[in-house]
């Protein structure tokens, strides 16, 4: 590997890690303060980081909460990319949510037990709720408009109300999770979300 190499991997490092300080920061003074009452001030601080820096990562405060850290949006469109549109069915986008859920919901996991405060800050906020739904909202408007120029049996439609359900699938998922593991509290009673999202999609099949 060369050295421009290393330099680049490492920058990207740095990038990461940053933006994951920040985003880290966030949740926490989140949680303590309540979304709307923390400034980008605070974060920036809380972060050790300038207000500047912070608006170089994340546009919005909204965004610092809901960026992709787990790749969903990459792996799903990366599925999409290689897929036939034509052939195209509720199953295969089930599939590619099912891979990336599969492992969240150990308790004793760092990983899974942030994902879950994540899930319960967007829940519990409505300006984080309307948030997330108008992003889920523009990427099924992009990526059927994509899909359908490829596609001589489908109709953008058709693929569009694919995507809203299958998107529907995961946040009914991500609710029924939380409401699942708070109710069962410190008890070993709990599920995992691939098990939660799994019976959704079971139930919404039986529609």
């Amino acid at each position: 590997m060369s050295d421009s190499s290393e330099a680049g991997g490492l920058r990207a490092r740095r990038r990461d890690a940053t933006r994951m300080e920040i985003h880290e920061a966030a949740v926490d003074l989140f949680e303590r303060n309540g979304f709307d009452e923390t400034t980008v001030d605070e974060i920036a601080v809380a972060a050790g980081v300038s207000p500047r820096t912070f608006f170089r990562y994340f546009p919005t405060k909204e965004e610092c909460v809901l960026f992709d850290r787990f790749g969903f949006d990459q792996a799903l469109d990366e599925h999409l990319a290689a897929i036939d549109p034509d052939t195209l069915a509720l199953a295969d986008i089930e599939s590619v949510y099912r891979a990336l859920l599969d492992g969240f919901g150990d308790r004793s996991d760092d990983v899974s037990a942030h994902f879950m405060r994540v899930q319960k800050l967007v829940l519990a906020t409505p300006t984080l709720s309307r948030a997330a739904l108008g992003r889920y909202a523009d990427k099924s408007r992009r990526r059927p408009e994509a899909l359908g120029d490829r596609s001589s049996a489908r109709t953008r439609g058709q693929i569009r109300m694919i995507l809203e359900i299958a998107n529907l699938e995961v946040q009914c998922a991500f609710e029924e999770w939380v409401e699942i593991n708070e109710a069962a509290g410190g008890s070993a009673r709990t599920r995992s979300l691939v098990e939660v999202y799994d019976d959704v999609c079971r139930r919404m099949r039986e529609l």
